[in-house]
């Protein structure tokens, strides 16, 4: 939907003739509409960068959880899931199975008994390495979206700006010729619409963009959680 979208802005764009278009446009207006395009244009390269890396971020994090649920061996586990490196999940459990394994074996080594409360430190440590490590990778999904935001937000903004700015310049123009022919108007007039147009086109992507990829991110944090929370109860429980 969200590349559907940015077709129909692109034969929108092409519609506006706008090499015409800012060639009959004032500075101001030829500045607004030079920022909209490039806002469009990385929104564009934003949206298909993530939609790619959510999308292998799924398939892997499904056979994760698929893994993760029918093996209670952690080791198990651990092994199968190695490869799945675009999985944030698969690298959660990663973090904490490795910081479990290596506490784990310096406290033997130390002749240290895993009981009673040596459990729940031991848990903690997971605990935290796992916390660690997702929020590493929720930065690292949410890295972009802060400027579909932006986009989403301002451009309108921008447009809405730019047809004030046309609007007042119509008005001039009548004052100063005393009529309010279309001849005289229809540039300004013009300008008003146009960066409006384009700010639409920069913003309604975007918006859509960055709502669906929210949504994606929240419930990746909701199943590194869930995973997480069964870890460290399979270590209390087992008594290590």
């Amino acid at each position: 939907m969200v590349i559907n979208l940015n077709l129909a802005a692109t034969s929108l764009t092409s519609g506006l003739n706008l090499a015409e278009t800012m060639k009959n446009s004032s500075l101001l207006v030829n500045i607004m509409l030079i920022v909209l395009i490039l806002a469009s244009v990385i929104s564009l390269a934003i949206i298909v960068t993530k939609f790619i890396q959510y999308r292998l971020a799924a398939i892997e994090t499904a056979k994760f959880v698929d893994i993760f649920w029918k093996n209670k061996d952690l080791q198990d586990v651990s092994a199968k899931t190695a490869a799945l490196v675009k999985s944030p999940i698969a690298s959660v459990f990663a973090a904490g199975y490795a910081e479990f394994k290596e506490t784990k074996e310096s406290w033997e080594d130390k002749g240290i008994v895993l009981i009673g409360g040596k459990v729940d430190e031991l848990a903690a440590n997971v605990d935290r390495a796992m916390r660690r490590e997702t929020h590493v990778r929720i930065q690292l999904l949410e890295n972009g979206l802060s400027f579909l935001a932006t986009t989403a937000t301002a451009s309108p903004f921008i447009g809405l700006f730019g047809t004030v700015y046309g609007i007042m310049n119509a008005f001039q123009e009548i004052g100063k010729t005393g009529s309010a022919t279309l001849g005289s108007i229809a540039p300004h007039l013009s300008d008003a619409l146009v960066t409006t147009a384009f700010g639409l086109i920069a913003a309604i992507p975007a918006s859509v963009a960055f709502n669906y990829f929210n949504a994606r991110l929240q419930k990746f944090e909701n199943e590194a959680l869930n995973i997480s929370a069964d870890f460290l109860n399979q270590i209390k429980r087992s008594n290590v």
